[in-house]
């Protein structure tokens, strides 16, 4: 039986844990090399629900943290290079990129697969934040009586009726000919 290593969180980052909430992996800059940071090292945590990401600042006396929800990541890019990748994390509502340079190019194709799993709703315990879902007569109540009314008589209305109505409003210049060509066409495949 192989037991799981245990992942090492800083003590403000444990804080901000939600309670069914556990990390999946640290990514963190390399201290040494093309990169890295030698003093205040950035680092990623990625979580069942979000990844967090920690920037120490004045020699880690302070730190800056952001976090993102899966379904609010718009790119994920990784730059590879000859000793160490970038992670760069576009955030649909943060201008800044999140980055976190010069880390270990295993760990950041496994961060990769991580944050992809998160963005598809695949890891244990996930809670996705979805919108919710529309009834089939959704629109139908969204309109006053008056419209509602003049959607049922039209949909009870003759095909040939229909087609003299949509023919009435080229006509008048509401339609142009290529829209009456075209809803001429949908109204004939239905009947």
């Amino acid at each position: 039986m192989q037991s799981t290593p245990t992942i090492e969180v800083d003590s403000d980052i444990e804080k901000q844990l939600l309670e069914k909430e556990h990390v999946l992996l640290r990514v963190r800059q390399s201290r040494i090399g093309p990169g890295g940071s030698a003093v205040t090292p950035v680092s990623i945590y990625i979580t069942n629900m979000r990844v967090i990401y920690r920037k120490p600042i004045w020699v880690g006396l302070k730190s800056e943290i952001i976090d993102v929800n899966y379904q609010d990541i718009a790119d994920i890019r990784l730059r590879r290079g000859i000793i160490h990748t970038d992670i760069f994390l576009k955030s649909r509502f943060h201008t800044d990129e999140i980055a976190v340079k010069g880390t270990n190019t295993h760990i950041a194709e496994k961060a990769n697969a991580f944050i992809q799993q998160g963005i598809r709703g695949e890891h244990p315990g996930q809670v996705m934040h979805r919108q919710p879902q529309r009834t089939p007569n959704y629109n139908y109540y969204n309109y006053s009586q008056d419209e509602r009314q003049s959607e049922d008589i039209e949909s009870k209305m003759d095909p040939v009726d229909k087609l003299t109505k949509l023919a009435d409003l080229k006509e008048k210049g509401i339609l142009t000919n290529e829209e009456f060509q075209r809803l001429k066409i949908k109204l004939l495949e239905k009947i």
